[in-house]
């Protein structure tokens, strides 16, 4: 504030808890910024031939465009959250082995995936480290659970995928590909042929069995009011009575069926 063109000042501050890159996400920082210049941005007036000049007959017209499109965004995104959790219900519940090399291993992957990402943005390696203040192996450290349960994700999603014979079509494939061989201007059918020859096709087959398989998993899944949930969580579980009994906090004991009168 109150800065004019040609001015360079150096600030700290805080990336947003809910910044796009996780990995920033409330870390502080040292800026130095340069004021190339200052404008102002002026709104044209909200009104019939600003909805016309939008293509839409009415104002009326162009605030139920909108509002549609706000209400799909928020249908897709608690869609894939439904999706998500129904996923991780299931590995909860699955038995699956992984080892701590393992885990070690996808944490060094998904690090060195984070950097390069990073790099994409201007910021390198040591600039990262010194902005959050952190040696590498405390980040490594920090990523074992995520590594972990994307582990186990994957085991989960693999073993669904054969149990269930799952193995996408050709026109699956065609289709998948449609929105990304149309922003780059070509047929489906050319993408696929493209990634056939380079190697690539079945990497992109085994993605689409695994998206199918979460919806295998999020079909069987029932949803339930937010109440009832809530209700849940307050149920006496046998769990909780052994603990209480111990004289510790309900969640020491680590969580198993819920008791109901008939089972």
């Amino acid at each position: 504030m109150g800065a004019s063109a040609g001015e360079t000042r150096t600030l700290e501050l805080s990336f947003p808890e809910e910044y796009g890159a996780q990995e920033l996400a409330g870390r502080r920082a040292t800026f130095e910024i340069s004021v190339k210049e200052v404008k102002r941005k002026e709104l044209p007036e909200l009104g019939e031939d600003f909805a016309i000049d939008a293509g839409f007959d009415d104002i009326e017209e162009l605030r139920e465009d909108i509002r549609s499109r706000l209400l799909a965004a928020d249908e897709a995104r608690v869609e894939s959250e439904f999706r998500q959790a129904a996923l991780d219900a299931a590995v909860a519940g699955a038995s699956v082995p992984v080892t701590g090399e393992l885990v070690a291993a996808r944490a060094r992957e998904m690090w060195e995936r984070m950097i390069h990402s990073l790099s994409h943005r201007g910021i390198s390696r040591e600039a990262y480290l010194q902005i959050t203040g952190r040696q590498e192996d405390e980040i490594l450290e920090e990523m074992r659970p995520e590594a972990d349960l994307a582990l186990r994700r994957e085991a989960v999603l693999t073993a669904v995928v054969a149990a269930e014979g799952i193995a996408p079509s050709e026109e699956e494939l065609l289709e998948v590909l449609q929105p990304t061989a149309a922003r780059e201007g070509i047929e489906a059918q050319t993408l696929l042929e493209d990634l056939r020859k380079a190697g690539r096709l079945e990497e992109v087959r085994e993605d689409l069995a695994a998206r199918q398989a979460i919806e295998l998993i999020a079909a069987a899944a029932k949803p339930i009011a937010l109440a009832r949930a809530e209700a849940r969580e307050k149920l006496w579980t046998p769990e909780k009575g052994a603990a209480e009994d111990a004289g510790e906090p309900a969640g020491a004991v680590e969580a198993g069926g819920l008791w109901t009168p008939d089972r």
